[in-house]
Order: structure tokens, then C-alpha cells, then sequence
């Protein structure tokens, strides 16, 4: 007798819905608008705890990491940090205010200078992580300097 109630409920239910015989369509469009985007990072340029300054080149280098949008056109460029003397001189200063000078290339010959306006240009492959290398380098022509840190601060500018 339960299985008679339940199928007829269930016949009552089919027949008292609606009949759909009709159908409509429209369109849902679907957009994204992706735009040139560049992230840098550089780590330190570090020449070391060499026991004299002159005499010898002291070499090191930095990496600075580029994350840009797929495609981008980017150009890199370094400023002459905070304690430049004469038009492009860059140095490290102890607080005393002693000057260490060195360079910054862009090759590891160290004969292409990478400044503000000797620049380094490409485009962003598929991966849209590049790394650049910049290498520095204490020329042997520097004056000796008494012990304790020199520092300075060089601004990496990524223009997409």
C-alpha cells in the first residue's frame, strides 16, 4: 500500500510541473585586459674584506632579477648611487667619509660601463623572469684607505 502512495505522489508531482517546450539564448562576454607589469630585485654587491685597497683590481658582482609581463620591452638602468664625485664617479663612503671609488659594467670584461645612460635592453621571453648581471669592480688606481666598511647605494630603474 506505502509503494501505491509513493507512486502516486510522484505521478502528481510529474503532472503538475510546468511543460517547458521553449528555449532562448543570449551571449555572456568574457574579457581580461593584461598589462605590462616589471618587478626587480638586486642582490648586494659585496667586493669582500680585502686587506688592502690599490695595487689590484678587487672584482664582484650582483644579480638583479626582472619579473615583467610576457612580451615586455624593459631597459635597465643605474644610477651613480649617493656619493657620485664629478660627473660619474661612484664611490663607497665610510662614515668618516673616506671614498673608495669602483665602477659598475655591464660585462664581465668590465669594459662596458652600465649607468643611467648606458642602459640594458630586451624583451621579456616566455618564462617572464630574465637575470642581468652587473659587474663591479674597485680599480687598481685607488688610493689605499685605513680599515672599517665603506657603503653606498646604487637605485636599479626599470622602465616597460
Amino acid at each position: 500500500m506505502r509503494k501505491i502512495a509513493l507512486g502516486i505522489a510522484a505521478l502528481a508531482a510529474v503532472a503538475a510541473a510546468p511543460a517547458m517546450a521553449a528555449t532562448t539564448t543570449n551571449t555572456m562576454p568574457v574579457s581580461v585586459n593584461v598589462i605590462n607589469s616589471c618587478t626587480v630585485a638586486a642582490t648586494p654587491m659585496s667586493f669582500g674584506s680585502p686587506t688592502a685597497i690599490g695595487g689590484a683590481n678587487v672584482n664582484s658582482s650582483s644579480t638583479i632579477t626582472l619579473v615583467c609581463t610576457n612580451g615586455a620591452l624593459y631597459d635597465v638602468a643605474l644610477d651613480n648611487g649617493l656619493h657620485v664625485s664629478g660627473a660619474s664617479q661612484r664611490n663607497m663612503h665610510s662614515a668618516g667619509g673616506v671614498a673608495i671609488p669602483y665602477n659598475v659594467y655591464s660585462d664581465a670584461a668590465r669594459t662596458a660601463a652600465w649607468n643611467s645612460t648606458s642602459t640594458q635592453s630586451g624583451t621579456m621571453g616566455l618564462t617572464g623572469t630574465t637575470t642581468l648581471t652587473a659587474y663591479g669592480q674597485i680599480p687598481a688606481s685607488a688610493s689605499p684607505v685605513v680599515a672599517g666598511s665603506y657603503t653606498d647605494t646604487i637605485t636599479v630603474t626599470v622602465t616597460f
